[in-house]
């Protein structure tokens, strides 16, 4: 009768590999534009990691594009590890999307996985297809805008319903009304 146990039971591992490794979701992909940051802290077409945002980090980024506005605002709600990636575009002139899959060597480079993926601004039906390609690789989310091809923001209810129906894919996250303009309410 020793060997009966009414109940749940549960075995503690306190030697060896741990089965379940936490994953830091915190950690943010950014793509972002900006034509006077400084070119050695933020290279074109290159992932730059940053443990923590700084205000050296957010002067370097200029004043032109969307980087430094975007680093003031996630650093005046918080303070996360933020993976950026500066690319040279306007809406006349598209950059070449293949470029983002630079973002899936980020856990060889850096260590870790950003899970939360965005490209204000410049979030195109384009881009938000190629960042859902790479979230689906790495489990993570896609934060973007309904936009049109030409980077006009979908204002009209229908069609943004509309936008949202030619996704099928639950990474993704529309946000109605934009992301606002960075740095401002």
């Amino acid at each position: 009768m020793a060997t009966f146990h009414h109940g749940i039971t549960a075995q503690e591992l306190v030697q060896g590999i741990l089965p379940m490794r936490n994953a830091n979701v915190s950690v943010i992909g950014l793509v972002v534009t900006s034509t006077d940051a400084d070119a050695d802290m933020y290279p074109l077409d290159t992932p730059v990691l940053l443990t923590g945002i700084t205000q050296d980090n957010i002067d370097k980024a200029g004043i032109e594009g969307t980087l430094g506005d975007c680093l003031q605002t996630i650093r005046d709600i918080h303070n996360p590890t933020v993976v950026i990636l500066r690319v040279d575009t306007s809406f006349d002139a598209a950059f070449d999307v293949n470029i983002l899959d630079v973002l899936l060597t980020c856990q060889s480079r850096f260590g870790l996985t950003p899970k939360r993926l965005g490209a204000p601004e410049i979030d195109t039906p384009e881009v938000v297809l190629k960042l859902v390609s790479i979230a689906k690789r790495r489990r993570c989310m896609v934060y973007a805008s309904p936009r049109n091809i030409d980077g006009t923001l979908i204002t009209d209810k229908e069609l943004i319903t509309a936008y949202r129906d030619t996704y099928g894919d639950r990474e993704l996250c529309l946000i109605d009304n934009e992301w606002g303009v960075p740095g401002k309410p």
